[in-house]
């Protein structure tokens, strides 16, 4: 093949990869914005478009407004931010460890900070209010004891990472599920936050993490060249004048407060972090510039249609939304394995 033609071939496969960006964001806006109309319409009280109409233009006093504004739109918002905050932190966690598996939920981020917020609400409620603040100290802790454990001896590896990870994951969680059992005034509430749910979520609880998030939001987009300078390799990046441990400690750091101010309102929701990088990076493998905005997007769309499904499986009642991403992320996974075993 002569210079001139592998010139062509390179910039037709740039083209094409080009234009299948473009065509996933434009797929992955459109999908949500129909995913949204569902989630705020569908339920034991359906909401029509004129209910829609009075509640954005007419600004009409009825039930069906109220229903939107104290209940559906505040649970599609958090759907929204949460879904979008997991996504990242599975994101950032698996451009940190390079390990294609690592999530929130294995590496103890989600189990410290669930562990805290149960603590607090069954064992010292009047600390309720400041949940927020102790979900991240929880997610801290839980990140900061794998990060250790994991490069204690002879360095850290994807696979002393993940034992370390689940090591944690496993501590946290018999703390949490001891303290359900052992405490006679365990709710039903406090089980169902566990297995995760956007039910009860109020706009009080997404003013509080709004903050933290739009800062981690801004925070990943702001790092995503250096993300994207590190997937060269840790040796080629200190080449190119990256301080890789500070990029390090800066994604653990926006890990921390994007999973603990999603498990702070919404529990432990799983598979979310772990399903959408996997789905994002067989569109783009290495530009994190694109990878972040789309990634949030997903995230958002994986979760609100979750939120709408779990609406669906036993209606007029409502199951947790974490019930469905887990089923989603089962699924998923065991299609990967059983594609990968008759690719062999």
């Amino acid at each position: 093949m002569t210079k001139s033609k592998r010139i062509s071939q390179t910039n037709t496969n740039d083209n094409k990869m080009q234009t299948r960006t473009a065509l996933t964001f434009f797929v992955s806006v459109c999908a949500l914005f129909v995913i949204i109309y569902f989630n705020l319409s569908v339920g034991s009280s359906h909401i029509a478009i004129q209910d829609f109409k009075d509640y954005f233009w007419s600004h009409t006093d009825t039930k069906q407004t109220f229903l939107i504004h104290n209940v559906r739109m505040p649970r599609m918002v958090a759907g929204l931010l949460i879904g979008a905050a997991l996504g990242l932190a599975g994101l950032l966690m698996q451009a940190m460890t390079r390990n294609p598996l690592a999530s929130p939920q294995i590496f103890g981020v989600n189990s410290g900070a669930s562990f805290v917020i149960v603590f607090i609400t069954m064992v010292v409620p009047a600390l309720t209010a400041y949940s927020t603040i102790l979900a991240f100290i929880g997610a801290f802790i839980g990140g900061l004891t794998v990060y250790m454990l994991s490069g204690s001896t002879r360095g850290m590896t994807p696979v002393k990472l993940a034992l370390a990870g689940m090591a944690i994951h496993l501590f946290f969680s018999s703390l949490t599920q001891g303290i359900i059992l052992l405490n006679e005034d365990a709710t039903s509430t406090v089980m169902f936050w566990l297995v995760g749910s956007l039910s009860t979520i109020k706009w009080a609880q997404i003013m509080g993490i709004l903050p933290w998030l739009v800062m981690a939001f801004i925070g990943t987009i702001i790092i995503s060249r250096q993300l994207t300078i590190m997937e060269l390799g840790e040796d080629l990046a200190k080449a190119l004048g990256q301080n890789v441990k500070v990029i390090r400690i800066t994604t653990g750091l926006l890990v921390i407060v994007l999973a603990g101010a999603s498990v702070s309102i919404a529990g432990p929701i799983g598979f979310v972090g772990l399903i959408v990088p996997h789905i994002v990076k067989h569109y783009i493998r290495t530009d994190y510039k694109l990878m972040v905005p789309l990634t949030m997007i997903i995230g958002a769309d994986l979760l609100l249609l979750s939120d709408v499904l779990s609406r669906l499986i036993a209606f007029p009642f409502e199951s947790p939304v974490g019930i469905v991403t887990s089923f989603i992320g089962a699924l998923y996974f065991l299609a990967i394995t059983v594609k990968g075993v008759d690719r062999q």
